[in-house]
């Protein structure tokens, strides 16, 4: 068990290091005095078991900070936003799509603008035609904007790429390929070897049952029709064609069934083993499928091998901390977390599931017919069910919704699998050699691939097949912590079990120590999730017909623009924007007195402590701006009245350049008074209006002040002259108000001509943007 406490310790720290940062040199110093305090216990071996996971959990720290490259003028993603001319090296294979070519290119060199060349590194994502073919190992030059990846309306792409290390793309640029066959010359043949595999599997076979077969065996799933390929996910076997743990287990068991009774038990094992490790190089042998391909086989060797199911576990928290000590970024790749969560379920309920069910069935059925029964349900439905006791939390939470068909599909879609698998490889190995002869065998895969395809189609259609499901972070927790407390407690002795639960039942203070250290480690999860992750956010909260900005600087530090004219709902966004034992608000700023804007905020100063309030200096104004200003001064608040051409420094890099008002006030114009602002993190630029109108819009044009922003939140509710919005070009528009608000016609014609987004609280809720002062993404919750 050493080793699994010291491996979950490790993802904790790379999780906490990913949420909070802080400094690498920190996390060192932590790891460092961990690890002396180890050393220096001898003979209390709790106690220097516990200070050895603390040293890995700060050692995970020290991992993932130094793993994240600093983006400076070395890396080609400093030159985000310009033309450039790419010389680099294509390292992956292909993605080839309907319409596109996705190229992962290790950059080399840049050709800047003004014909300066720059040596750099980085990954880059190139998205180029279908033809001509770029393979891998080709050195090539591309010339084109070199952006920060998109994002994607079902994931988020830009992190996921980012966790691959790719933080720049290039959309289809001027490519010139300078030379081929420049990478791994293995590499090369094996990618050779499948490309031509995948062409006999596409001359030999017609689609949809062609595709299917190359994600099968090659794990080609791109080819397969957008249609079928969401009645796998609603029927739950996209574990067939995606290669995972799983996957490579149903392989496992197929070999070992048909060989052992030609070779015995040891010999099969060995065949099994080889068998994996030749269909890891046959798809690619890429990060994927080496790691379903170890886990996979860490399963058999334990089981089978060494006959120690004890050790398979050990073995696979072994192999999981060595995989994210090379890159740990895994941690979050999804394709990781799923074979990990598949391998462990198979070591920890494949057993039970069969040993159960075989006693159930021995009860009821003669011996001949309870062995074959059982046979069948343990390849088509006890594996099945075993892996996706830990993998259902995840898949839930990925992809948002729950197959209520996927036990019933597997029952009867999985005993065609190894059939494919084995009859496909034939007619495939067949094909690159005797066209014909593969060609007959490739009829006999077809009858089970269209079996299935069928059987797909049938249970995706059946009503019902789905649930929308939402999991949030700590739900994930939270079942897996109810899946493991039972999992443990089932596998007690009886007797032992029901002295636990006697033991609960009398005596307090055990139930007292259980209750406190759940109830620590939740407040330790909650505690690490609202961690300042690094970065600016900026959130506008969706209180209805109103204005309400909240700002968290890298650090943390806390602004609040304005509130709205609820307090309730006020209330309810900033907590969940906060911890709940966060009282305090660094900065308030009201930007005019108008209820749409303060109404809420005099109800904030009973629940915060504000550092200090910000106005257009105006002393009177309606109720609730008269409530402000005194709930400021029973606080001990500071006011501060805001001037045209000010700077107020927040600190962590964020500064607040005040646009307006310049000078005197307007009584007769509120909309004129409002307080204007510019926010500058590095190169993000984001413009805060209140209700500017035409007149307050005209005079900071005539000042002369920057007013460009790649984020504007639309003055008075969406409204925003074309002069003034052609001098701040934002690339996104947020409008602050109810869905039946209509924004200006003119805003909206603006944004279409020059392909702005525009985002409405009123339609998506809360909006948040975040940078890191180079890059810029967004979301809605």
């Amino acid at each position: 068990m050493t080793i699994i406490y010291l491996a979950v310790a490790w993802f904790l720290g790379l999780w906490l290091a990913a949420t909070a940062g802080r400094p690498g040199w920190l996390w060192g110093l932590a790891a460092a005095m961990a690890l002396a305090a180890t050393l220096a216990t001898h003979r209390q071996p709790l106690q220097r078991l516990a200070l050895a996971c603390l040293a890995f959990f700060f050692l995970g720290g020290v991992r993932y900070v130094a793993a994240v490259p600093a983006i400076d003028d070395s890396q080609v993603a400093f030159y985000n936003g310009q033309e450039v001319t790419l010389v680099g090296l294509v390292v992956e294979e292909p993605d080839i799509r309907d319409q596109a070519l996705y190229l992962r290119v290790a950059a080399e060199s840049l050709v800047l603008p003004g014909g300066v060349i720059r040596p750099v590194e980085g990954l880059v994502l190139i998205q180029a035609p279908r033809r001509p073919a770029v393979p891998y190992g080709t050195r090539l030059q591309a010339t084109g904007r070199l952006e920060q990846p998109p994002e994607a309306e079902e994931f988020d792409y830009r992190a996921h790429l980012a966790r691959q290390g790719i933080y720049s793309f290039v959309a289809w640029p001027r490519i010139l390929a300078l030379a081929e066959d420049q990478g791994n010359p293995v590499r090369q043949a094996i990618y050779t070897f499948k490309g031509r595999a995948q062409a006999t599997i596409s001359r030999l076979l017609p689609d949809p049952q062609a595709s299917l077969l190359s994600g099968i065996l090659l794990g080609v799933d791109s080819g397969l029709p957008p249609e079928l390929a969401e009645q796998f996910r609603t029927t739950g076997m996209t574990h067939i064609i995606a290669i995972s743990g799983f996957n490579i287990t149903i392989l496992v068991a197929a070999l070992l069934k048909t060989s052992q009774p030609v070779v015995g038990r040891r010999w099969a094992t060995w065949l099994a083993l080889g068998g994996v490790a030749l269909y890891a190089i046959l798809v690619g042998a890429g990060p994927s499928v080496v790691r379903a391909a170890v886990m996979g086989s860490l399963y058999v060797v334990a089981h089978r091998l060494l006959g120690r199911p004890s050790f398979a576990p050990a073995s696979l928290f072994t192999a999981g901390l060595a995989m994210t000590l090379f890159d740990p970024l895994l941690l979050w790749d999804v394709g990781f977390q799923l074979s990990f969560a598949a391998t462990l379920g198979l070591m920890f309920y494949a057993g039970p599931l069969n040993q159960s069910a075989r006693s159930w069935l021995q009860r009821r059925l003669p011996g001949p017919a309870a062995g074959w029964l059982m046979g069948w349900l343990s390849d088509a439905l006890l594996v099945t069910l075993a892996a996706q006791v830990l993998t259902l939390p995840l898949m839930a939470s990925y992809f948002g919704q729950l197959s209520l068909v996927s036990l019933a599909a597997n029952l009867f879609i999985l005993p065609a699998q190894p059939a494919i698998m084995a009859w496909g490889s034939l007619a495939t190995l067949a094909g690159l050699a005797f066209p014909a002869a593969g060609q007959a065998l490739a009829w006999v895969a077809w009858l089970f691939l269209a079996y299935t395809t069928g059987l797909v189609q049938f249970f995706a259609g059946l009503p019902g097949a789905t649930a929308p499901v939402a999991v949030s972070p700590a739900g994930i927790v939270a079942v897996y912590a109810v899946i493991f407390s039972l999992t443990w407690l089932i596998q007690q002795r009886p007797e032992k079990r029901a002295a636990l639960l006697a033991a609960l039942r009398q005596d307090p203070a055990q139930r007292l120590a259980i209750t406190g250290c759940l109830a620590a480690a939740i407040l330790t999860l909650a505690w690490g999730r609202t961690q300042p992750d690094g970065a600016l956010h900026v959130a506008f909260l969706d209180v209805g017909q109103g204005d309400a900005i909240f700002i968290q600087t890298p650090s943390g530090r806390q602004i609040l623009v304005d509130g709205g004219s609820s307090a309730r709902r006020l209330k309810e966004q900033l907590g969940r924007q906060l911890p709940f034992w966060d009282r305090h608000i660094d900065l308030l700023l009201a930007t005019q007195p108008a209820n749409e804007h303060v109404a809420a905020l005099p109800d904030v100063f009973d629940r915060y402590q504000v550092g200090q309030l910000v106005t257009n200096g105006a002393t009177t104004g309606p109720e609730a701006y008269t409530a402000l200003l005194a709930a400021a001064v029973a606080g001990n608040t500071p006011v501060h009245h805001a001037l045209a051409g000010e700077v107020i420094t927040v600190g962590d890099g964020v500064r607040l350049e005040v646009l307006h008002p310049a000078g005197a006030l307007d009584p007769a114009n509120s909309g004129h008074n409002s307080v204007a602002l510019r926010l500058v993190y590095g190169g993000f630029r984001l413009l805060l209006t209140g209700d500017a109108g035409t007149d307050a819009e005209q005079a900071m044009l005539q000042s002369g002040r920057p007013l460009d922003a790649l984020v504007y939140k639309g003055g008075d509710h969406g409204a925003g002259s074309a002069p003034f919005l052609a001098a701040v070009r934002p690339q996104i528009i947020v409008i602050s108000a109810e869905a039946n608000s209509s924004p200006h016609p003119g805003v909206l014609q603006w944004a279409a001509g020059v392909g702005a987004v525009v985002l409405r609280t009123g339609e998506l809720g809360t909006i948040e943007v975040v940078s890191d002062g180079q890059t810029m993404w967004w979301q809605s919750r």
